[in-house]
């Protein structure tokens, strides 16, 4: 008789237990998704720190996000990519009311390649508008952007062309992303630019400051990065 009634108090303290637990879960998740950053959403404005390696070698960057003004957040990331081989500078200025903004991007001692041919350590300076559309209670999200740029190098022509991207990222909910972007790019000025480039990527957000990410596009590269949030 003593085990049996110590058999039903063990299990009621177990149940009692586990429902403590979920309830705190839940209160814990409830608590996250108030400050849970979209790691999926290209636009999305937090300070993060991320680190990556793949075909290319190593790539390492900070990023210092906040709000500006108003209805306006800002973006700052400075990048060392493919083992430091080539610097990038990207500042982007969101409206976080209407979802849209204005993207700045340079690039540093990059080789490239322009009509078949690989140019070492060029420049290129860009700028965008772009604007965020929501789809499937906004889980089909789709990122038009338009840059007007600019490329120099020491053995081509310097090249003023417009680009068009067009990001797309479906999430089946907030923990698993995938997406694809293709790019356009046509030279108005200089080299004879006019070629397609396109991206597929896929990411597992693990915490509202963890996530993973890996892509790859048609040079075949591939590439796998870790963000930390903050």
């Amino acid at each position: 008789m003593n085990q049996m009634i110590l058999k039903n108090y063990f299990v009621k303290a177990s149940v009692v237990s586990m429902a403590s637990m979920f309830s705190f879960s839940v209160l814990a998740a409830d608590k996250n998704s108030k400050t849970w950053v979209d790691m999926s959403d290209p636009t999305a404005i937090y300070s993060n720190a991320t680190i990556g390696g793949g075909t290319e070698g190593i790539d390492l960057s900070g990023t210092y996000g906040g709000y500006l003004t108003g209805v306006y957040k800002q973006r700052f990331t400075v990048a060392a990519m493919h083992d430091l081989d080539y610097l990038e500078v990207n500042y982007l200025l969101l409206n976080s009311a209407s979802e849209s903004g204005l993207i700045v991007n340079s690039t540093w001692d990059e080789d490239i390649r322009v009509d078949h041919v690989d140019y070492k350590d060029a420049n290129d300076i860009k700028v965008g508008f772009f604007a965020k559309l929501g789809f499937f209670e906004k889980k089909l999200n789709f990122y038009p952007q338009v840059n007007i740029g600019y490329t120099w190098a020491k053995e081509m022509k310097d090249t003023t062309y417009v680009e068009f991207e067009a990001t797309t990222r479906y999430t089946f909910n907030r923990m698993f992303w995938i997406g694809v972007t293709p790019t356009y790019a046509h030279g108005m000025k200089g080299e004879d630019l006019n070629e397609w480039t396109g991206t597929v990527d896929a990411g597992m957000q693990l915490s509202d400051v963890f996530g993973f990410t890996v892509s790859a596009n048609d040079d075949k590269e591939f590439t796998g990065s870790v963000t930390f949030a903050f």
